[in-house]
C-alpha cells in the first residue's frame, strides 16, 4: 500500500476469513502472533468453525487404522470419498494394530479408540491430529464404552460398562471420565439400577464380541440388546444412557428380535438400526434399515431395502461384517449410504438408482496369522478445532525437565532403572510404561554387540541366579558381584542335565516365544509319555503357557516327532528338528509352530540333513543366527558344523566350522551349538554347555575358549577382547592370572541355604578344594545371550480375557 501505515480489517472480518480456511492453515495461523492464536484457539471460533461445517455440507472424509509392519502400533489415516489418496494422521505406539477398535461415527469431532490388549482408551481429533490415552481403567473380563457431549456443562464424556468379577457383589459397573475434568474414572452417582443389570449385561456381551459400540445421538448413547441372550425376550431393543443427567432407560424393539446380525447408525439426525439378511446369498438377501420415529412410543419404520440379489459386487457379498457408517449428499437426488466392510472395502449406495459403488479400498498390511477381522476399522471424519484434554500425567511429562529425565534413564544401566521407580511416582509410571520400555530397549542394544549371561540353579536352589560374563570375568571382592535375584518365572522349568548333551532340559523339550499379536511371552512344552526307539512307537503331548495370564493350553501334537535340542525362535514362529528315529517318517524334516493361531507345519530340510540311517547317526538341530533360521549338521567323524540358512523359502550354505584341532570343541564328544555371529568380525560364538569360545572363519580356529567349570588360563584382558566385553571391564588386574573368588560363592551358598531355611554354615578350616566342590554342585553355569530389556510379568496373573473374534 502506499500509505507506510496499513489498517487493520475488523474483527467480523477477520473472523469470517478464518472460517473459511482449511483447518491445517488454521492451526499454522495460531503461530503468527498471541493475538491470532487466542482467537483461533478459543471456545466460541471452534464453535462457529462447527456451525459453518455443518452448513456447508460437505462430503465427510474417512477415518481407517490399520496396523503398522511391526504390528506394535496401529497407523491412522484419512481419506476423501471423492477418490484422493491417503494421508497419515498420526500413530499409536504400543497400540497392537489388530486389536484396536475405532467408533463408527465421531462425537462432535473426537473419536474413540480402544486398545483390547492394554487394555486402554484413546481420544482423537483427526483433524488436528491430536490424540491423548485416557488413564487405566478397573480390569474387566468385559466392557464397552462410548464417547459422548453433556449439552448442559460442555463436556465430553467417555461412559464405559463392564460387568463385575465374581466375587463383586455388584454385576454391572458403570464409570465415567470427563475430559478435562479431575483426570480419574468415577463411578455414577446412581450406579446401574437393579432393573436395568440384565439388560445392561446383554449390552456388554453383545458390545464386546460383536463388535458394536454404542452410538452417541441426542444426547444419549445407545447401546443393542441382544436377545438371544437372553433367557425371556425383553421388548427393550435398545439400552440408553443420558449425559446429562447420567441416568438409564431403554427403547422398544423393532418389529424383529435384535440379534448380533444387527447395528446402529445415525442418518439425517435419526436413529437407525441395520439389520444384515445376507445369510441366504448366493440365492438372494438384503440389508434393511430401520429408522425410529419416536422416543415415546418406540415405533418404528422400515427406511430402506438394500437388495443384494441383483448385480452387486462380489467384493460386498463376500466379507463377513458389513456395517452401514453413515451418509452423505444434501438432498433427496444426492443422498448416498456409506457402507463399510472388513474386508477394508467402502461402498456407497443410491438409494434413487439403488446401485452399489466402490469409492474406497485399503491396502492391508497381513501376516499369515491374520484372518478377516470380525468388526470394521473405519469411520468418518467430520472436521472440527475441538480441542484433546491432555491427562495431568501427560501434562507433567511434556515439560523440559520431564524430558530430560527420561533421556537420562534411557541410559543408565536396567538395574538402576529398576531401582529409580522408589523416587516418586511420576518415575515410576514413566520406568513401567511401555513406551520407555521399548525406547530402553532400542537404545541399550543399538550396537547389536553379544552379551552373555550366566545361570546358575543349585541341586537344592527352587529359584535360577543370573550373572553377567563380564561381572563374572572381574576378580569380586564384594556382594556387589553376586548373582542377581531369582526369577520365579522359570521355578516352573525342570533342571536336569543330562551328562552327554548339556542342552537337554529333563525329559522335556521347552522353548520360549513370542506372540508379536497380544505382545506377550509364551511358553511350549513338548512332553513324552512314550518313546521306544526299538518299536519306533511315541506319544507326544504339548502344552502352551501364556506369561502374562498364566494359562495353560493343550495343543495338539506336532506332525512328527522332536529330538532333543531346544527349539529356534524366530519372527512369532517356534522351530524344531524332528527326531529321525521315532514315528513312520525315517527322515528329518523341521517342524515350525505359528504362535499367534497355534498351527504346526513342516519344512523340508536340506538334502545332506535330511538323509539318516543308523550307520551315521550325525545330529542336528536348528538356531537362530542373523535373524535366520538355521540348520546344522554335526559330523562326528570330520568334526565339522555345517550351517544353512533359510532365505526365500530355499536352503543355502552358509558356513561351515573346522573342529578337528580342537579337542574341547570334539563332536565325537560333545555338542557344539553356534549361539551367535558377531556383527562386527564375523566370529561365531561357540557353545558347548561348558566351553566357551568365538570362532574365526578366516583362520579357521577356535580364539580364547575358556571353560564354565574350571580356571581359564588367560588374562581378563584377553578373555574380555575375545568375547566383546572387555568395554565393560573395570578394576581387574592385568598383570595376573584371572581366578574366580570364593566370596560370591559363599554369600551365595548362605542365600540359597536361607531360602529354603537351613542353616549352612561354612567354617574357617574347611579347605579350599572342599568348598570348590559344594559350589560347583550348588551353582552349575551355563551361558545363555541376553538383551538388557525392562520388560517384566506381574508375579500375580492377570484374569482379563480378550474379546473373541466373533460372538457366538
Amino acid at each position: 500500500m502506499p500509505s507506510p501505515v496499513v489498517a487493520a480489517l475488523p474483527d467480523e472480518i477477520m473472523t469470517d476469513v478464518f472460517l473459511r480456511l482449511p483447518i491445517k492453515s488454521i492451526l499454522r495461523f495460531r503461530a503468527v502472533c498471541r493475538s491470532w492464536a487466542a482467537l483461533l484457539s478459543s471456545e466460541e471460533f471452534c464453535s462457529l468453525h462447527m456451525v459453518a461445517t455443518e452448513v456447508a455440507a460437505t462430503p465427510p472424509k474417512l477415518l481407517f487404522i490399520l496396523p503398522t509392519a511391526n504390528f506394535n502400533s496401529t497407523a491412522a489415516y484419512s481419506c476423501s470419498l471423492l477418490g484422493h489418496g491417503d494421508d497419515l494422521l498420526f500413530t499409536l505406539e504400543d497400540a497392537r494394530g489388530n486389536f484396536v477398535d475405532v467408533a463408527q461415527a465421531p462425537c462432535r469431532g473426537l473419536t474413540l479408540l480402544y486398545d483390547a490388549v492394554a487394555p486402554a482408551y484413546y481420544v482423537c481429533n483427526a483433524a488436528t491430529r491430536a490424540v491423548t490415552r485416557l488413564p487405566p481403567c478397573q480390569v474387566a473380563s468385559s466392557a464397552t464404552a462410548g464417547l459422548g457431549f453433556d449439552t448442559r456443562t460442555k463436556e465430553y464424556k467417555v461412559v464405559r460398562l463392564s460387568l463385575g468379577r465374581s466375587h463383586d457383589i455388584q454385576p454391572v459397573f458403570c464409570e465415567v471420565y470427563t475430559l478435562g475434568g479431575d483426570d480419574r474414572w468415577r463411578p455414577v452417582a446412581e450406579g446401574v439400577p437393579f432393573r436395568f443389570c440384565t439388560l445392561a449385561t446383554s449390552a456388554i456381551l453383545n458390545a464386546a464380541y460383536s463388535k458394536v459400540p454404542p452410538l452417541f445421538i441426542h444426547g444419549f448413547l445407545h447401546w443393542l440388546i441382544n436377545a438371544s441372550i437372553l433367557i425371556k425376550t425383553p421388548r427393550a431393543g435398545i439400552l440408553s444412557f443420558s449425559l446429562t443427567s447420567e441416568t438409564f432407560s431403554w427403547v422398544r424393539s423393532p418389529p424383529f428380535e435384535v440379534s448380533s446380525q444387527v447395528h446402529l447408525v445415525e442418518l439425517d439426525g435419526h436413529l437407525c438400526m441395520v439389520r444384515d439378511l445376507r445369510s441366504g446369498l448366493p440365492v438372494g438377501g438384503m440389508l434393511e434399515i430401520w429408522k425410529l420415529k419416536d422416543y415415546r412410543s418406540g415405533d418404528w419404520s422400515l427406511n430402506h431395502q438394500i437388495d443384494l440379489s441383483g448385480n452387486v459386487p462380489r467384493e460386498f457379498l463376500e466379507p463377513q461384517v458389513a456395517k452401514v457408517i453413515g451418509s452423505f449428499g444434501n438432498s433427496k437426488s444426492s443422498k448416498r449410504i456409506i457402507i463399510a466392510t472388513s474386508k477394508h472395502k467402502v461402498f456407497a449406495y443410491d438409494p434413487m438408482s439403488k446401485t452399489l459403488d466402490t469409492i474406497h479400498s485399503t491396502m492391508y498390511i497381513g501376516t499369515s496369522h491374520q484372518t478377516e477381522p470380525s468388526d470394521i476399522r473405519f469411520s468418518l471424519l467430520r472436521e472440527s478445532l475441538v480441542p484433546v484434554q491432555k491427562t495431568k500425567e501427560e501434562i507433567s511429562l511434556s515439560f523440559p525437565l520431564a524430558k530430560l529425565t527420561r533421556e537420562i534413564l534411557l541410559r543408565l544401566p536396567a538395574e538402576s532403572a529398576h531401582e529409580f521407580k522408589l523416587v516418586c511416582k511420576q518415575w515410576l509410571r514413566l520406568i513401567r510404561s511401555e513406551s520407555f520400555s521399548h525406547a530402553f530397549r532400542s537404545h541399550k542394544n543399538m550396537d547389536r554387540r553379544l552379551k552373555i549371561m550366566l545361570v546358575g540353579k543349585g541341586s537344592e536352589q527352587p529359584g535360577f541366579s543370573f550373572i553377567p560374563l563380564n561381572k563374572w570375568l572381574e576378580k569380586p571382592t564384594d556382594q556387589h558381584t553376586l548373582f542377581d535375584t531369582k526369577v520365579c518365572l522359570l521355578q516352573a522349568l525342570p533342571w536336569a542335565k543330562s551328562e552327554n548333551n548339556p542342552f537337554v532340559v529333563g525329559s522335556k523339550n521347552v522353548g520360549l516365544g513370542f506372540n508379536p499379536l497380544i505382545q506377550e511371552h509364551v511358553i511350549v512344552e513338548m512332553s513324552f509319555v512314550l518313546k521306544d526307539y526299538n518299536s519306533r512307537q511315541y506319544y507326544l503331548k504339548c502344552l502352551l503357557w501364556g506369561c502374562n495370564y498364566r494359562q495353560v493350553q493343550q495343543l495338539p501334537p506336532p506332525p512328527l516327532p522332536v529330538n532333543d535340542m531346544p527349539p529356534a525362535y524366530l519372527e512369532g514362529m517356534l522351530y524344531w528338528m524332528s527326531e529321525p528315529r521315532l514315528g513312520q517318517q525315517h527322515k528329518r524334516a523341521i517342524i515350525s509352530f505359528n504362535i499367534t493361531t497355534s498351527v504346526f507345519d513342516v519344512i523340508p530340510c536340506p538334502l545332506c540333513i535330511e538323509i539318516w540311517t543308523d550307520s551315521s547317526p550325525c545330529p542336528a538341530f536348528v538356531v537362530e543366527l542373523e535373524g535366520v533360521l538355521c540348520a546344522v549338521l554335526a559330523n562326528p567323524g570330520t568334526d565339522e558344523l555345517d550351517i544353512w540358512k533359510w532365505e526365500l523359502d530355499q536352503w543355502k550354505r552358509s558356513y561351515t566350522i573346522y573342529l578337528k584341532s580342537w579337542p574341547d570343541y570334539s563332536l565325537s564328544t560333545e555338542i557344539v551349538v553356534p549361539l551367535a555371529i558377531d556383527p562386527t568380525d564375523g566370529r561365531v560364538l561357540l557353545s558347548t554347555g561348558r566351553m566357551l569360545g568365538l570362532y574365526n572363519p578366516l583362520k579357521q580356529a577356535v580364539e580364547n575358549s575358556f571353560a564354565l567349570d574350571q580356571k581359564p588360563y588367560s588374562t581378563p584382558e584377553k578373555q574380555g577382547s575375545c568375547l566383546g566385553v572387555l568395554a565393560d571391564l573395570k578394576h581387574i588386574d592385568k598383570n595376573s592370572l584371572w581366578e574366580p573368588s570364593l566370596d560370591w560363592y559363599q554369600s551365595s551358598a548362605q542365600t540359597s541355604s536361607a531360602s529354603l531355611g537351613e542353616n549352612l554354615s561354612h567354617s574357617n578350616d574347611r579347605s579350599k578344594e572342599e568348598l570348590n566342590k559344594m559350589c560347583r554342585k550348588l551353582m552349575p553355569l551355563v551361558p545363555m545371550l541376553y538383551e538388557e530389556s525392562l520388560a517384566y510379568y506381574p508375579s500375580c496373573p492377570k484374569t482379563r480375557l480378550l474379546p473373541y473374534q466373533k460372538f457366538s
